[in-house]
C-alpha cells in the first residue's frame, strides 16, 4: 500500500524549474524514447523505479495509443523503448487482455524502431503468442539482476531466471540484436559478477548494458554504488567489452571521449510514463525524475508544447550551463561530463541532504572521487547495430570482447 506523499507527484511538480534563471537551454532534438505501457507486472524487484509512478486504476484503450502515436510520428520520433514495467501486461495481469502487439504496430506504421525491455516473459509472450509483432521488434534488452540464478530470482521476488535464458536463445537463434541489461547496485557490481554477466552474455551472442542504480526512493540508498565500486565497475568493463555507447558521462570523461554528448535528458530523450488513477498519460525528460513530469497532459495537450515546458527547458538548461553545476565552474572535465547525470545527481542530493536541486553535481565527480582506474583513452565505438538505448539514458552499452 502506498502513502499518500507517494502520489504527490500525480498532482504537482515538485522539482525547481527556476534555478538557471533565463540562462539559455541547448535546442532540443528528440529522436529517442521511452514508454511505459501498464500499471501491472508480476514481479516485486527490489530496485524497480517505476512502482512509486504507476498506480492501478485505468487501462489502456485503442485511442489513448492512436494519440500517443500520432503525436510521437509528429516529432519525428526515431525510436521508442517499450519497458518501465513488463510491456505485456497494458491491460491488468491477464496477457491475453494485452494491446502491446497493437502498440506496436501502430509504431511500426510510423516507421518508428521499437525497442523492449524485459525481464523475459513479454518476450515468450511475443514470440509464442503474436510472432508478427516479433518481428516488428529492432532490439530487446533483457534484464538480469545478476548472472547467478538464485541471487537474480531472490532480487526479483519470483523464480524467472530460466525465462531470460529463454528469452536470450531466442534473440541469439533468430539473429535480433539484444542485451542482457544489469542495474549496478553495491550488491551485484563486483568484479565477480560483472565478470560472469559479460561471460553470459557472450554466450548468447549478446551486448551488456549497465544502468546504475539511481535512488527514486531512500530505500535505495541502501545499494547505491560507491564510487570506488562505480569506477572499478566500469574499468572492469571496459577491460571485457569493447563499448557500443558512453553514455555515462563521468565514463566519458575518465576516457577521454571525442563523442561525449552529455546527459540526453529533455535533449534528445524523454519518458512517457504510465496511465495515472484518473486517466492521464504525463511525460517527463527522465525516466527516474517522476518530480519533472509536466503537468500537461498528452492526451490533450499537444508533445511539442510538452516538450518546450519549464520542466523540460531546465534539464536543457544545465545541459548548456555545466558551469552552474555546483563545484563543477572551471573544471577540466566540464566540456565531457556536464556536472554528470543529471537523475542521479539529484537524487542523491535530495536523498542525503533533503533538498532538490538540479544544480546538483554527479555523486560520481570524476575530478572528486575517480581513483586512478585504467580506462582506455577516447575509445572508438562499434556502430554496426542500433540500439533505442543509444542516447537514450545515461546508461553504458558494450560488446564482450
Amino acid at each position: 500500500m502506498k502513502t499518500p506523499d507517494e502520489f504527490g507527484h500525480y498532482n504537482q511538480s515538485l522539482g525547481p524549474t527556476d534555478q538557471f534563471g533565463d540562462l539559455p537551454e541547448i535546442a532540443p532534438e528528440i529522436k529517442n524514447i521511452g514508454w511505459t505501457l501498464g500499471n501491472d507486472c508480476p514481479y516485486r524487484c527490489t530496485h524497480c523505479y517505476s512502482m512509486n509512478a504507476r498506480v492501478k486504476g485505468r487501462d489502456m484503450s485503442v485511442s489513448m495509443i492512436d494519440r500517443v502515436v500520432e503525436q510521437l510520428a509528429a516529432n519525428n520520433v526515431e525510436t521508442v523503448n517499450l519497458g518501465g514495467n513488463e510491456p505485456i501486461f497494458t491491460n491488468g495481469p491477464k496477457a491475453r487482455d494485452t494491446l502491446l502487439p497493437y502498440i506496436m504496430k501502430k509504431l511500426h506504421e510510423e516507421n518508428i524502431e521499437i525497442g523492449l525491455t524485459t525481464s523475459g516473459v513479454t518476450l515468450l509472450h511475443l514470440a509464442r503468442d503474436y510472432p508478427e509483432a516479433f518481428e516488428l521488434l529492432n532490439d530487446i534488452d533483457i534484464s538480469f539482476d545478476s548472472p547467478y540464478e538464485q541471487e537474480h530470482n531472490k532480487n526479483r521476488g519470483a523464480n524467472i531466471y530460466h525465462q531470460a535464458i529463454e528469452a536470450m536463445e531466442i534473440c541469439q537463434r533468430v539473429g535480433k540484436p539484444h542485451s542482457a541489461i544489469m542495474c549496478g547496485m553495491s550488491w551485484n557490481f563486483s568484479k565477480r559478477h560483472l565478470t560472469d554477466l559479460v561471460a553470459l552474455a557472450k554466450v548468447y551472442d549478446a551486448n551488456v548494458r549497465i544502468n546504475t542504480i539511481k535512488p527514486v526512493q531512500s530505500d535505495h540508498m541502501k545499494v547505491a554504488l560507491t564510487p570506488r565500486q562505480y569506477y572499478d565497475g566500469f574499468s572492469t568493463l571496459l577491460a571485457l567489452c569493447d563499448p557500443i555507447d558512453l553514455g555515462e558521462p563521468p565514463i566519458a570523461s575518465i576516457t577521454d571521449f571525442h563523442g561525449a554528448r552529455r546527459c540526453p535528458c529533455g535533449r534528445t530523450s524523454f519518458r512517457i510514463h504510465s496511465i495515472t488513477p484518473d486517466g492521464k498519460i504525463q511525460v517527463s525528460p527522465c525516466v527516474y525524475l517522476h518530480d519533472y513530469k509536466s503537468e500537461f497532459d498528452l492526451l490533450k495537450f499537444d508533445l511539442i508544447d510538452i516538450i518546450a515546458s519549464e520542466q523540460f527547458r531546465a534539464f536543457r538548461q544545465r545541459n548548456a550551463n555545466p558551469d552552474q553545476v555546483h563545484g563543477c565552474d572551471g573544471c577540466k572535465r566540464l566540456e565531457k561530463c556536464g556536472g554528470g547525470c543529471a537523475a542521479r545527481s539529484y537524487l542523491h542530493k535530495f536523498h542525503t541532504e533533503g533538498e532538490r536541486c538540479l544544480k546538483a553535481r554527479d555523486p560520481y565527480c570524476p575530478e572528486r572521487t575517480y581513483a586512478g582506474q585504467e580506462y582506455p583513452r577516447n575509445p572508438e565505438l562499434i556502430d554496426d547495430q542500433k540500439l533505442v538505448h543509444m542516447d537514450y539514458l545515461c546508461t553504458w552499452i558494450g560488446r564482450p570482447k
